[in-house]
């Protein structure tokens, strides 16, 4: 099942510049995971419940929830463009929210 964005009918890609508000701040970022088209990664799919994952432009990660009964985005999450340049894309060996853990960048 394709995962798609509030309105129902535009999927959501590996790329996509997309707008969210976060502690009523506006804020955007670059979707850079999708279950079901990335390589698996049980820090975004687990127990039945799955997450697509933004990089937001200051370099922190939002794991947004894919609603179980329709497979959309929550409506705050905006689509705003396609975007095929580089991103930096969540890998099955990425440990983005690991407690104590050690990342990219420490």
């Amino acid at each position: 099942m394709a995962v798609r964005y509030f309105d129902g009918n535009t999927d959501v890609q590996l790329g996509d510049r997309v707008a969210l508000r976060l502690f009523f701040k506006g804020r955007a970022g670059r979707v850079v995971y999708v279950p079901g088209v990335s390589a698996f990664n049980p820090e975004f799919e687990y127990n039945g419940m799955k997450w697509v994952g933004i990089r937001l432009d200051d370099r922190s990660l939002v794991a947004t929830p894919i609603l179980t009964r329709t497979g959309n985005l929550k409506k705050k999450i905006k689509f705003i463009e396609r975007d095929s340049s580089t991103c930096e894309l969540i890998t099955p060996s990425s440990r983005e929210f690991e407690e104590h853990g050690e990342g990219p960048g420490f």
